[in-house]
């Protein structure tokens, strides 16, 4: 079901890292500034997309729950990317405006999501998922298309792009002539509630997904038995 950025229903996020980022301190909004987490490159396949290259920038976390929050961005984006059809973008908001990832599915088959806050300006991501799709098909031609299981390939223009899509500001000088972005007038705002099946829940793709290992699912646990919720993915 496709729904207007005004008409949005925000989510329960079950990401356990309330307690992490409490005892911390260390909230991205606290510091001001607008964070890219993650952009990760998938062969799309239906409801079994595979992961072909990914970056990260997770130092805003400590160092002991990068592997959990690493873990959880990894489902989600995979999750994401499953749900988006071919030819289509995405971009799916979290309860409270904890963050959003932004999914595109090349025609050829080739998908691209990006997890990032809330304040991270939606066109410069979706400008991000175009140009490292783009650069991807140019640079990895052969190498991807027939990735039956998860791989990491060496991708230097990712990378690249990754790093300077950090500064979005910067990286909006590039885009910002075009007004009329095509990304931004064909995305379809959606809550993670949408992308659910009939009778599925989060719960039950954690348990089935191969993102998450034992460890993470019961720290997911027990942050939701304690009524511990994220304050920022």
């Amino acid at each position: 079901q496709a729904i207007s950025a005004q008409g949005s229903v925000p989510v329960a996020l079950p990401l356990p890292f309330g307690a992490a980022l409490d005892s911390e301190a260390c909230c991205w909004t606290a510091f001001g500034l607008m964070k890219l987490l993650s952009l990760i490159i998938y062969r799309w396949k239906e409801d079994a997309s595979v992961e072909v290259t990914s970056a990260y920038e997770l130092a805003s976390f400590s160092f002991f729950h990068r592997g959990h929050i690493k873990e959880f961005i990894k489902f989600h984006s995979r999750l994401c990317v499953n749900r988006t059809a071919i030819g289509r973008r995405l971009s799916i908001d979290f309860e409270k405006d904890l963050g959003k990832c932004h999914t595109w599915v090349h025609p050829q088959g080739l998908a691209a999501a990006a997890l990032v806050d809330a304040e991270y300006p939606e066109r410069v991501a979706l400008s991000l998922l175009s140009q490292a799709v783009r650069a991807f098909l140019e640079s990895q031609v052969g190498k991807w298309e027939v990735a039956q299981q998860d791989i990491a390939l060496p991708c230097p223009e990712i990378e690249a792009m990754f790093l300077k899509y950090q500064n979005p500001m910067e990286a909006d000088k590039m885009t910002k002539i075009e007004k009329d972005l095509e990304e931004v007038k064909g995305t379809v705002m959606q809550s993670m509630d949408d992308l659910l099946k009939r009778g599925e829940s989060l719960d039950q793709l954690m348990q089935k997904s191969k993102d998450l290992s034992n460890t993470s699912v019961q720290f997911y646990r027990t942050a939701k038995k304690n009524n511990q919720c994220c304050k920022m993915y």
